[in-house]
Protein backbone atom coordinates (compact mmCIF):
# COMPACT_ATOMS: atom_id res chain seq x y z
CA UNK A 1 0.00 0.00 0.00
CA UNK A 2 1.55 3.39 -1.23
CA UNK A 3 2.04 6.25 1.07
CA UNK A 4 -0.66 8.28 -0.42
CA UNK A 5 -2.98 5.65 0.62
CA UNK A 6 -2.54 5.53 4.15
CA UNK A 7 -2.29 9.04 4.45
CA UNK A 8 -5.60 9.39 2.43
CA UNK A 9 -7.63 6.30 4.83
CA UNK A 10 -6.28 7.90 7.81
CA UNK A 11 -7.87 11.56 6.87
CA UNK A 12 -10.93 9.58 5.99
CA UNK A 13 -10.64 8.33 9.37
CA UNK A 14 -10.71 11.47 11.32
CA UNK A 15 -12.64 13.62 8.47
CA UNK A 16 -15.25 11.82 6.72
CA UNK A 17 -15.03 8.20 7.34
CA UNK A 18 -13.37 5.92 10.18
CA UNK A 19 -15.21 4.10 12.09
CA UNK A 20 -15.96 3.95 15.19
CA UNK A 21 -18.35 3.63 18.43
CA UNK A 22 -18.56 4.43 21.91
CA UNK A 23 -16.16 1.95 24.22
CA UNK A 24 -18.23 -0.77 25.98
CA UNK A 25 -16.52 -2.96 28.21
CA UNK A 26 -17.00 -6.97 28.21
CA UNK A 27 -20.29 -6.84 30.44
CA UNK A 28 -22.40 -4.98 28.33
CA UNK A 29 -22.56 -0.97 29.51
CA UNK A 30 -25.17 1.40 29.14
CA UNK A 31 -25.35 3.75 26.41
CA UNK A 32 -23.06 6.85 27.61
CA UNK A 33 -24.25 9.32 25.08
CA UNK A 34 -27.55 10.56 22.74
CA UNK A 35 -27.81 9.35 19.36
CA UNK A 36 -27.10 12.34 17.13
CA UNK A 37 -29.86 13.51 16.09
CA UNK A 38 -28.64 13.36 12.29
CA UNK A 39 -29.31 9.60 12.74
CA UNK A 40 -32.65 9.65 13.28
CA UNK A 41 -33.00 11.89 10.40
CA UNK A 42 -31.79 9.21 8.04
CA UNK A 43 -34.36 7.23 5.94
CA UNK A 44 -35.70 3.94 7.25
CA UNK A 45 -34.40 1.95 4.08
CA UNK A 46 -30.75 3.35 4.31
CA UNK A 47 -28.74 0.28 3.68
CA UNK A 48 -25.43 2.20 4.66
CA UNK A 49 -24.74 5.52 6.64
CA UNK A 50 -21.65 7.72 7.43
CA UNK A 51 -21.88 10.80 10.42
CA UNK A 52 -19.33 12.76 11.18
CA UNK A 53 -19.13 15.21 14.01
CA UNK A 54 -16.39 17.95 12.97
CA UNK A 55 -16.69 19.84 15.37
CA UNK A 56 -15.68 17.75 17.86
CA UNK A 57 -12.91 16.17 15.82
CA UNK A 58 -11.57 19.81 15.52
CA UNK A 59 -11.51 20.29 19.54
CA UNK A 60 -9.58 16.51 20.18
CA UNK A 61 -5.75 16.86 19.65
CA UNK A 62 -5.74 13.67 17.72
CA UNK A 63 -7.02 15.43 14.97
CA UNK A 64 -4.31 18.46 15.43
CA UNK A 65 -1.68 15.75 15.32
CA UNK A 66 -3.16 14.04 11.83
CA UNK A 67 -3.46 17.10 10.21
CA UNK A 68 0.01 18.01 11.23
CA UNK A 69 1.34 14.58 9.83
CA UNK A 70 -0.75 14.75 6.89
CA UNK A 71 0.59 16.72 3.68
CA UNK A 72 -0.25 20.17 2.60
CA UNK A 73 -0.75 20.34 -1.10
CA UNK A 74 -2.03 23.33 -2.85
CA UNK A 75 -5.64 24.50 -2.34
CA UNK A 76 -7.55 23.47 -5.37
CA UNK A 77 -8.27 26.52 -7.64
CA UNK A 78 -11.86 25.28 -8.25
CA UNK A 79 -12.61 25.06 -4.49
CA UNK A 80 -10.73 28.41 -3.37
CA UNK A 81 -12.87 29.93 -6.13
CA UNK A 82 -16.36 28.26 -4.48
CA UNK A 83 -15.17 29.76 -1.08
CA UNK A 84 -14.48 32.84 -2.02
CA UNK A 85 -17.82 32.94 -3.97
CA UNK A 86 -19.91 31.12 -0.90
CA UNK A 87 -18.12 32.06 2.30
CA UNK A 88 -18.40 28.44 3.44
CA UNK A 89 -15.20 26.51 3.96
CA UNK A 90 -15.86 22.75 5.12
CA UNK A 91 -12.83 22.48 7.86
CA UNK A 92 -14.20 25.94 9.12
CA UNK A 93 -17.72 25.86 8.62
CA UNK A 94 -19.37 22.37 8.70
CA UNK A 95 -19.96 20.93 11.94
CA UNK A 96 -22.00 17.38 11.46
CA UNK A 97 -23.12 15.96 8.53
CA UNK A 98 -24.58 12.62 7.69
CA UNK A 99 -24.67 10.78 4.34
CA UNK A 100 -26.71 7.92 4.45
CA UNK A 101 -27.34 5.59 0.80
CA UNK A 102 -30.90 4.25 -0.61
CA UNK A 103 -31.11 1.19 -2.74
CA UNK A 104 -33.10 1.39 -5.66
CA UNK A 105 -33.49 -0.59 -9.17
CA UNK A 106 -31.46 1.18 -10.99
CA UNK A 107 -29.08 3.63 -9.11
CA UNK A 108 -28.35 4.19 -5.61
CA UNK A 109 -29.25 7.12 -4.22
CA UNK A 110 -27.54 9.52 -1.85
CA UNK A 111 -29.07 12.22 1.10
CA UNK A 112 -26.73 14.13 2.70
CA UNK A 113 -27.77 16.68 5.74
CA UNK A 114 -25.01 18.95 6.98
CA UNK A 115 -25.26 21.29 10.03
CA UNK A 116 -22.65 24.28 9.79
CA UNK A 117 -22.60 27.82 9.13
CA UNK A 118 -24.33 28.60 5.34
CA UNK A 119 -24.78 32.10 4.07
CA UNK A 120 -27.73 30.72 1.59
CA UNK A 121 -27.70 34.01 0.06
CA UNK A 122 -24.50 33.47 -1.43
CA UNK A 123 -24.79 29.84 -2.12
CA UNK A 124 -27.99 30.25 -3.81
CA UNK A 125 -26.59 33.23 -5.97
CA UNK A 126 -23.51 30.87 -6.40
CA UNK A 127 -25.61 27.89 -7.37
CA UNK A 128 -27.89 29.99 -9.98
CA UNK A 129 -25.10 30.53 -12.06
CA UNK A 130 -25.28 27.61 -13.87
CA UNK A 131 -28.60 26.37 -11.83
CA UNK A 132 -31.63 26.66 -11.19
CA UNK A 133 -35.11 27.43 -8.73
CA UNK A 134 -38.06 24.82 -7.86
CA UNK A 135 -40.83 24.85 -5.52
CA UNK A 136 -41.47 21.30 -3.94
CA UNK A 137 -43.91 21.05 -1.47
CA UNK A 138 -43.34 24.62 -0.43
CA UNK A 139 -40.00 24.76 -0.55
CA UNK A 140 -37.15 26.61 -2.30
CA UNK A 141 -35.12 23.61 -3.97
CA UNK A 142 -31.72 24.46 -5.86
CA UNK A 143 -31.21 22.09 -8.90
CA UNK A 144 -27.28 21.92 -10.34
CA UNK A 145 -25.55 19.73 -12.97
CA UNK A 146 -23.17 16.92 -10.80
CA UNK A 147 -20.83 17.18 -13.80
CA UNK A 148 -22.00 14.56 -15.44
CA UNK A 149 -24.71 14.50 -18.59
CA UNK A 150 -27.94 13.93 -17.66
CA UNK A 151 -27.07 13.64 -13.68
CA UNK A 152 -28.50 16.84 -11.01
CA UNK A 153 -27.84 17.82 -7.64
CA UNK A 154 -31.00 19.35 -5.78
CA UNK A 155 -30.32 20.93 -2.51
CA UNK A 156 -32.45 23.15 0.47
CA UNK A 157 -32.55 24.58 3.41
CA UNK A 158 -34.64 23.02 5.44
CA UNK A 159 -34.08 25.30 8.69
CA UNK A 160 -31.06 28.32 9.32
CA UNK A 161 -28.04 26.61 9.37
CA UNK A 162 -28.78 22.69 8.32
CA UNK A 163 -28.40 21.76 4.33
CA UNK A 164 -30.27 18.96 2.61
CA UNK A 165 -28.75 17.70 -0.83
CA UNK A 166 -29.40 14.32 -2.95
CA UNK A 167 -29.11 13.25 -6.17
CA UNK A 168 -32.51 12.24 -6.45
CA UNK A 169 -35.13 14.18 -8.53
CA UNK A 170 -37.40 13.94 -6.36
CA UNK A 171 -36.32 15.70 -2.97
CA UNK A 172 -38.40 15.80 -0.27
CA UNK A 173 -37.47 18.34 2.61
CA UNK A 174 -40.58 16.64 4.88
CA UNK A 175 -37.99 13.65 4.40
CA UNK A 176 -35.76 15.45 7.03
CA UNK A 177 -38.76 14.55 9.44
CA UNK A 178 -37.54 12.42 12.47
CA UNK A 179 -39.22 8.59 12.32
CA UNK A 180 -41.68 7.84 14.98
CA UNK A 181 -41.22 4.56 14.91
CA UNK A 182 -37.67 3.33 14.42
CA UNK A 183 -37.30 -0.64 14.30
CA UNK A 184 -36.28 -2.20 17.49
CA UNK A 185 -33.03 -3.32 15.62
CA UNK A 186 -31.83 -0.22 14.16
CA UNK A 187 -32.81 1.71 17.05
CA UNK A 188 -30.09 -0.99 19.35
CA UNK A 189 -27.39 -0.09 16.18
CA UNK A 190 -27.87 3.64 17.14
CA UNK A 191 -27.88 3.71 20.88
CA UNK A 192 -24.64 1.23 20.38
CA UNK A 193 -22.64 4.08 18.79
CA UNK A 194 -23.99 6.86 20.68
CA UNK A 195 -21.35 9.27 21.99
CA UNK A 196 -19.46 8.74 18.72
CA UNK A 197 -17.48 11.71 16.19
CA UNK A 198 -17.88 9.05 13.50
CA UNK A 199 -20.21 6.67 12.57
CA UNK A 200 -20.61 4.13 9.71
CA UNK A 201 -22.90 1.66 9.73
CA UNK A 202 -23.45 -0.51 6.55
CA UNK A 203 -26.09 -3.63 5.68
CA UNK A 204 -24.34 -6.36 4.58
CA UNK A 205 -25.72 -8.86 1.71
CA UNK A 206 -23.12 -11.07 0.82
CA UNK A 207 -25.32 -13.13 -1.32
CA UNK A 208 -25.24 -10.39 -4.31
CA UNK A 209 -23.13 -11.15 -7.60
CA UNK A 210 -20.75 -7.96 -7.05
CA UNK A 211 -20.85 -7.77 -3.47
CA UNK A 212 -18.21 -5.44 -2.20
CA UNK A 213 -17.25 -3.40 1.31
CA UNK A 214 -16.88 0.07 0.61
CA UNK A 215 -15.71 -0.55 -2.91
CA UNK A 216 -13.15 -3.39 -1.84
CA UNK A 217 -14.36 -6.87 -3.73
CA UNK A 218 -12.46 -10.38 -2.29
CA UNK A 219 -13.90 -13.70 -2.62
CA UNK A 220 -12.47 -14.47 0.71
CA UNK A 221 -13.96 -11.25 2.37
CA UNK A 222 -17.70 -12.54 0.85
CA UNK A 223 -16.78 -16.05 2.30
CA UNK A 224 -15.97 -14.46 5.50
CA UNK A 225 -19.09 -11.88 6.18
CA UNK A 226 -21.49 -14.66 4.72
CA UNK A 227 -23.22 -14.49 7.81
CA UNK A 228 -23.01 -10.66 8.99
CA UNK A 229 -25.75 -8.51 8.19
CA UNK A 230 -24.63 -5.15 9.25
CA UNK A 231 -21.01 -4.02 9.90
CA UNK A 232 -20.93 -0.62 12.68
CA UNK A 233 -17.75 1.58 12.43
CA UNK A 234 -17.09 4.33 14.33
CA UNK A 235 -14.41 6.75 16.43
CA UNK A 236 -14.04 8.55 19.44
CA UNK A 237 -11.17 10.69 20.33
CA UNK A 238 -9.59 10.25 23.64
CA UNK A 239 -6.76 12.56 24.43
CA UNK A 240 -4.10 12.29 21.58
CA UNK A 241 -5.82 8.73 20.55
CA UNK A 242 -8.33 7.58 18.96
CA UNK A 243 -10.54 4.86 20.15
CA UNK A 244 -11.65 2.66 16.88
CA UNK A 245 -14.56 -0.41 16.79
CA UNK A 246 -15.46 -2.22 14.53
CA UNK A 247 -18.76 -4.97 15.36
CA UNK A 248 -20.26 -7.14 12.87
CA UNK A 249 -23.58 -8.26 13.53
CA UNK A 250 -24.20 -11.97 12.52
CA UNK A 251 -27.07 -13.73 12.02
CA UNK A 252 -27.21 -16.12 15.14
CA UNK A 253 -24.63 -16.69 17.94
CA UNK A 254 -23.13 -19.89 16.36
CA UNK A 255 -22.16 -17.65 13.50
CA UNK A 256 -20.41 -15.06 15.39
CA UNK A 257 -18.32 -17.50 17.11
CA UNK A 258 -17.27 -19.12 13.80
CA UNK A 259 -16.39 -15.04 12.62
CA UNK A 260 -14.45 -14.66 16.18
CA UNK A 261 -12.35 -18.04 15.38
CA UNK A 262 -11.88 -17.42 11.53
CA UNK A 263 -10.39 -13.71 12.82
CA UNK A 264 -8.32 -15.21 15.46
CA UNK A 265 -6.71 -16.95 12.18
CA UNK A 266 -6.32 -14.03 10.09
CA UNK A 267 -4.76 -12.32 12.27
CA UNK A 268 -2.05 -15.29 13.67
CA UNK A 269 -1.58 -15.53 9.67
CA UNK A 270 -1.10 -11.80 9.57
CA UNK A 271 1.57 -11.84 12.11
CA UNK A 272 3.24 -14.66 10.00
CA UNK A 273 3.25 -12.70 6.77
CA UNK A 274 4.18 -9.46 8.49
CA UNK A 275 7.22 -11.05 9.78
CA UNK A 276 8.72 -11.87 6.53
CA UNK A 277 11.12 -9.40 4.89
CA UNK A 278 9.58 -10.20 1.83
CA UNK A 279 6.23 -8.93 2.47
CA UNK A 280 7.34 -5.68 4.45
CA UNK A 281 9.48 -4.80 1.21
CA UNK A 282 6.39 -4.54 -0.38
CA UNK A 283 4.62 -2.50 1.90
CA UNK A 284 5.08 1.38 2.70
CA UNK A 285 6.83 1.83 6.56
CA UNK A 286 3.31 3.68 7.60
CA UNK A 287 1.63 0.66 6.38
CA UNK A 288 4.12 -1.86 8.55
CA UNK A 289 3.55 0.37 11.22
CA UNK A 290 0.19 0.65 11.75
CA UNK A 291 -0.83 -3.04 10.88
CA UNK A 292 1.71 -3.47 13.96
CA UNK A 293 -0.42 -1.58 16.02
CA UNK A 294 -3.40 -2.82 15.60
CA UNK A 295 -2.43 -6.66 15.51
CA UNK A 296 -0.54 -5.47 18.88
CA UNK A 297 -3.80 -3.80 20.95
CA UNK A 298 -6.24 -5.08 18.85
CA UNK A 299 -9.13 -7.47 21.06
CA UNK A 300 -12.15 -9.57 19.77
CA UNK A 301 -14.87 -9.57 21.96
CA UNK A 302 -18.49 -11.65 21.40
CA UNK A 303 -21.60 -10.57 22.89
CA UNK A 304 -24.29 -13.39 21.67
CA UNK A 305 -24.68 -12.35 17.62
CA UNK A 306 -22.61 -9.81 17.56
CA UNK A 307 -17.90 -9.42 17.16
CA UNK A 308 -16.27 -6.51 18.21
CA UNK A 309 -13.05 -5.79 17.27
CA UNK A 310 -11.66 -2.72 19.26
CA UNK A 311 -8.14 -0.87 19.39
CA UNK A 312 -6.75 2.49 20.23
CA UNK A 313 -4.40 4.39 17.77
CA UNK A 314 -2.43 7.18 18.21
CA UNK A 315 -1.69 9.76 15.40
CA UNK A 316 1.84 9.19 15.34
CA UNK A 317 1.39 5.08 14.88
CA UNK A 318 0.68 6.67 11.57
CA UNK A 319 4.54 8.02 10.75
CA UNK A 320 6.91 5.18 9.75
CA UNK A 321 9.80 4.24 12.82
CA UNK A 322 13.09 5.26 11.67
CA UNK A 323 14.01 1.65 10.93
CA UNK A 324 10.80 -0.26 10.15
CA UNK A 325 12.70 -3.45 10.70
CA UNK A 326 14.18 -2.17 14.49
CA UNK A 327 12.05 -3.37 17.29
CA UNK A 328 9.86 -5.66 15.09
CA UNK A 329 7.35 -7.97 17.05
CA UNK A 330 7.87 -11.26 16.49
CA UNK A 331 5.04 -13.18 15.16
CA UNK A 332 3.94 -14.76 18.56
CA UNK A 333 4.63 -11.59 20.69
CA UNK A 334 1.23 -9.46 19.51
CA UNK A 335 -1.90 -10.17 21.69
Amino acid sequence: MKQRVILTLAVLLVVATFLVFHFRQRQAAPPTGAVPELLLLAPSDADSLVYVDLAALRRSPFFAQLLALAPSPGEDPDYREFVTATGFDYSRDLDRALIATRPSSSAASTMAIADGRFDRAKIAAYSLRSGKLEKRNGAEVYVVSSGHPAKTISFTFPTPGRILLTNSPALDPAALRPAQDIPPGQRDRFLRVAGSALIVLARVDASQENFSVFGFRSRDLKRALRDVRWLSLGARPDGANLKVALEAECISADAARELTAAADVLRFLARILLADARTRRQMSPQAVALIEVILRNGEFIQNDQRVLFRFELAADALVAPPSSEAGRPSPGSAR
